[in-house]
């Protein structure tokens, strides 16, 4: 279970952050669904932050952070018309109404107006954090600056670009892009706003939440129409459904699928969302995914060829991947030439072996994976190497993991990667220290952990002389060095990568008061470090334990008293918040239902504007229970412990 929750949490992070996933979205969702299925079955050993309770984040340095006012969640997945039709059966009544539409695979963005204009364009981010991106997104023609009524509201849509825009910019850039996706989201990441307004990008609308009267309208549908009255862009092909039989349902997905081919834009499914708003709300979200909506997601294209060879390699972490060196095949308009085979257990279950004639699929810029053996060949089979291909330890895969795994901490390859994580675009940014000069200055003994980067200006004279690099080149990356030393303080900390401690987890304690490294290593080496942990949003006991360990380890706390005397960013700088700050001090426990905290997370945001802490549970260290209806058992639990008890009409006056 942790070995799945580990490798999920870095396949969500190589698609929503670096843009370049490396597995299908139906083996992503093969893997969660197993983890699911574990957590049920062993519910002790379930992680609070579980990557089955939480979205992935594009989140990148250098953007002012924002905290979504909504939650902008991800979708369960389903991969067949009868698994679409099997949760239409489990979540909607007969005769209710089910709203159709495409899948765009673009990059999601938030808009938030006030009065009817716009004054903030968010990426999703974590789902709760996300970069502020509004200079760029004014540049978007289909963004309206203005709407036509000075309403409040939240507007969740896509980013996007057509095929024939995309492939007309693309020629005139000499193909450097990938696809659209890829494209569309790195536009909303420029620098340069000016930039950004060259792409042919659009956005359309396919959530809305009104904050000035959001129980306005009762069906999504009528929502969707009003922000088209209102200038928003909504597609034309939305379709409503009513549910009497699973073949009503079925005809409309037909008719959808049929459509695909045609469609001028990149779709890679549909989405199925219940109509009814209020039913909504009986079904509730898991911590991940509301209830009353899922995606069918379409099955990714296919090609044949013949496995070369099989490969091994090792990553930051020691995992051992394997992957299949193919003969070169056209697939999804990209020639491939190399597939992903996963691990020990894949290779023996599907029998891959070189000479072995394989199927391979690919959605957008994934690296491909085998999905099937068609002719196993003749070829012995393929035997799982013992030692690590690197430094030669023997091989470990410890409990039930489905990985091998190089345990040796000074593993080569395992401290290359370490130093390419943390210099990537993505962490902190440093010019000039690419993979290729990252292996070379190791090669040549002048960097071996991260605290080697900022040392290198003492033998800068030495890097001029190497064949490769010169003194040009050298002062590019010390200015990159010089420049990472002024990244915040959250990018430094999941850069790092502590095992745990990426930018949820960071979040999370920023967001409860631990902004310095200081106050991190005060609470680690506190009694009650493990009490704090766990009574944050997002932390459960398990995930406690590790950050405890992580901040208490010697060899990080060496690195980290290194890299603060190197001049990096130690504490995040907080901006001034003009709210009179009433509840520093207090830690607040929302439960219930609200009528004007819809979610009810809105309540727990003006908590935080105010100086106070949350948690999701009730213990002798809250001071108040924001008590809504159906409190059920936080709300007996705080009057046996004398905790102030506020009613949702209270709360509103303190505010």
């Amino acid at each position: 279970m942790q070995k799945l929750a580990s490798d999920l949490r870095y396949h969500q992070h190589r698609y929503y952050v670096e843009n370049k996933p490396e597995i299908s979205d139906k083996k992503f969702d093969e893997m969660l669904r197993e983890l699911q299925a574990l957590e049920q079955d062993y519910p002790l050993f379930k992680e609070t932050n579980s990557p089955t309770e939480l979205v992935g984040s594009d989140l990148e340095s250098g953007f002012e952070k924002f905290e979504h006012t909504v939650p902008i969640l991800s979708l369960s997945n389903t991969y067949s018309t009868d698994e679409a039709l099997a949760w239409a059966t489990k979540t909607v009544r007969a005769a209710e109404k089910i709203n159709l539409q495409w899948k765009v695979d673009g990059a999601t963005l938030v808009l938030y107006y006030e009065k009817g204009n716009l004054i903030r364009a968010v990426t999703r981010g974590t789902g709760q954090l996300g970069d502020i991106v509004t200079n760029n997104a004014r540049t978007i023609r289909s963004i309206p600056g203005t709407l036509k009524e000075p309403v409040d509201l939240v507007a969740r849509g896509e980013v996007y670009m057509t095929f024939a825009e995309f492939d007309k910019f693309n020629e005139e850039s000499e193909g450097i892009y990938a696809n659209p996706r890829n494209l569309a989201a790195g536009s909303l990441k420029h620098k340069k706003s000016r930039e950004t307004a060259r792409r042919p990008l659009r956005w359309v609308a396919f959530d809305l939440h009104l904050q000035s009267d959001p129980e306005k309208f009762q069906s999504d549908s009528e929502l969707l129409a009003y922000a088209s009255k209102l200038g928003l862009p909504i597609f034309d092909d939305n379709e409503l459904v009513t549910f009497n039989s699973e073949k009503d349902l079925s005809r409309a997905i037909g008719k959808f699928e049929n459509k695909r081919e045609k469609v001028a834009f990149p779709v890679d499914g549909l989405v199925l969302k219940l109509d009814n708003r209020f039913r909504r709300l009986d079904l509730g979200f898991t911590a991940a995914v509301p209830r009353w909506a899922t995606s069918l997601k379409f099955e990714p294209d296919l090609a044949q060829t013949r496995v070369e060879e099989i490969e091994v390699f090792v990553g930051r972490t020691g995992r051992i991947t394997p992957r299949a060196k193919l003969e070169p095949v056209q697939l999804a308009g990209t020639t491939v030439t190399y597939a992903t085979l996963h691990n020990a257990d894949f290779i023996e279950r599907l029998g891959v072996r070189v000479g072995s004639t394989v199927k391979v699929s690919k959605r957008g810029e994934i690296i491909p994976a085998v999905e099937e053996v068609v002719d196993p060949g003749k070829g012995k089979p393929f035997i799982f190497p013992s030692r690590c291909p690197s430094c030669d330890s023997k091989l470990q895969r410890p409990g039930d993991m489905v990985d091998w795994l190089c345990t040796n901490p000074s593993c080569p390859e395992k401290e290359i990667n370490s130093l390419i994580f943390f210099c990537q675009r993505k962490q902190m940014d440093i010019a000039g220290l690419g993979e290729k000069t990252i292996r070379l200055l190791y090669e040549k003994g002048f960097l071996r952990n991260v605290e080697d980067i900022y040392k290198l200006k003492e033998n800068s004279e030495e890097l001029g002389n190497l064949e490769g690099l010169g003194n040009k080149s050298v002062q590019i990356i010390l200015d990159g060095v010089d420049k990472s030393r002024q990244k915040p303080f959250r990018t430094v900390m999941a850069s790092l990568g502590m095992k745990e401690i990426g930018p949820f987890i960071t979040d999370v304690l920023l967001q409860n008061g631990f902004d310095s490294l200081d106050a991190w290593l005060s609470l680690a080496d506190s009694d009650t470090a493990h009490e704090t942990l766990d009574d944050m949003d997002g932390i459960g006991p398990d995930t406690a334990t590790v950050i405890i360990e992580q901040l208490r380890a010697p060899e990080n706390r060496n690195r980290l008293a290194a890299l603060a005397e190197a001049g990096l960013q130690m504490q995040e700088v907080r901006e001034e918040s003009n709210l009179e700050q009433s509840m520093s001090g207090q830690t607040w426990c929302v439960t219930g239902s609200f009528a004007h905290f819809r979610p009810r997370d809105l309540a727990m945001d003006e908590i935080r504007k105010r100086g106070g802490r949350t948690t999701g549970s009730v213990s002798t260290k809250t001071t108040h229970l924001l008590a809504g209806e159906e409190a059920g058992s936080k709300l007996d639990k705080a009057r046996k412990l004398g905790i102030e008890i506020v009613t949702e009409d209270q709360f509103r006056k303190m505010l």
